[in-house]
């Protein structure tokens, strides 16, 4: 199993874009790359926007080579809504926009697949579903809520599987602060993990308490499941 994280906030915009490519399957997850409209009352540098765009050609790139998509919720670094046609012809899993989804996400949603029309060839519910793609097994979350609570909607994570490797990318816990992270992670005995982890840059609107609950949750991972790998 080959695992590129495409885009990230460490690489210089907002996205968890990642391709993982196994034996039986390419799968593109969450293929979009943002800037923050404000960071400290200042607009986006002319060199972040220079960085987002190279990402986002990279991501492109990945996305022709893709088999499957997929779209873990509907925040606009995880789904890009002016470029449907990454879609053409491929497999997409979409988070589902009628349940366990805030009204944001909802409108964002129903406007997403509109805007997808006939370039997929076959869209299909993310939320809980599993399909076998030869000895790959891609595994998706039911709904979890993106950070401590739902207020920001609701997200899934992806479990992609080969032989003894096993991905899982957790998409926008913001942690993971909750048990019902937690006991999904725990399930999916990760061999690599890729966690966006608790939101310590704004502890205004994430308090202390999360961020060492979700400390603890990790190292329970670590310390009880197969990782060898934490991308954080």
């Amino acid at each position: 199993m080959k695992i590129t994280p495409l885009a990230a906030d460490s690489l210089g915009a907002r996205s968890m874009a990642t391709l993982v490519e196994t034996p039986d399957v390419t799968v593109l997850i969450d293929p979009s790359v943002r800037l923050g409209p404000y960071r400290y009352d200042l607009r986006p540098h002319p060199t972040e926007k220079a960085r987002q765009k190279e990402l986002w050609q990279g991501i492109r790139a990945a996305a022709k080579d893709a088999n499957v998509l997929t779209v873990s919720h509907y925040h606009y670094d995880h789904h890009n809504p002016d470029a449907p046609s990454i879609f053409r012809g491929k497999l997409a899993f979409l988070k589902d926009g009628k349940f366990h989804i805030n009204r944001s996400q909802r409108e964002r949603s129903g406007a997403f697949v509109r805007s997808l029309k006939k370039y997929p060839k076959e869209i299909q519910v993310a939320d809980g579903n599993q399909m076998d793609f030869g000895g790959t097994e891609l595994l998706f979350s039911p709904a979890l809520p993106h950070g401590y609570n739902d207020e920001l909607g609701y997200v899934v994570m992806t479990r992609i599987a080969h032989g003894d490797e096993v991905f899982v990318h957790t998409a926008d816990v913001l942690g993971p602060p909750l048990k019902e992270h937690l006991s999904f992670l725990l399930d999916a005995q990760p061999t690599v993990l890729y966690v966006d982890g608790p939101m310590t840059h704004m502890p205004e609107n994430y308090p202390e308490e999360h961020t060492k609950r979700s400390l603890s949750h990790l190292l329970r991972i670590l310390r009880t499941t197969n990782v060898r790998t934490l991308i954080l």
